[in-house]
């Protein structure tokens, strides 16, 4: 999991990792997700924004929140 805004570094990173033959690097990036993959090595890497980051980003509520206002009973005691 990597915080909302540090997806270039992990592109970056993994970039630094396979130096000499980036050429071989796949690197597929989503709104929530980036896929690193060097074809030489055959070495991937998925990266997942965190749930927290992506819920402030699109502007929801923490889930205590979230609950209250759909009316959903808590779990516990």
């Amino acid at each position: 999991m990597i915080e909302e805004g540090h997806q270039e570094a992990a592109i970056g990173a993994f970039l630094v990792a396979h130096e000499g033959h980036t050429q071989e690097v796949e690197v597929q990036r989503g709104a929530w997700s980036i896929y690193c993959r060097c074809r030489r090595c055959d070495d991937v890497h998925t990266f997942e924004v965190d749930n927290e980051a992506r819920e402030r980003a699109i502007g929801l509520p923490p889930w205590p929140e979230l609950r209250k206002k759909m009316g959903e009973p808590r779990a516990g005691p």
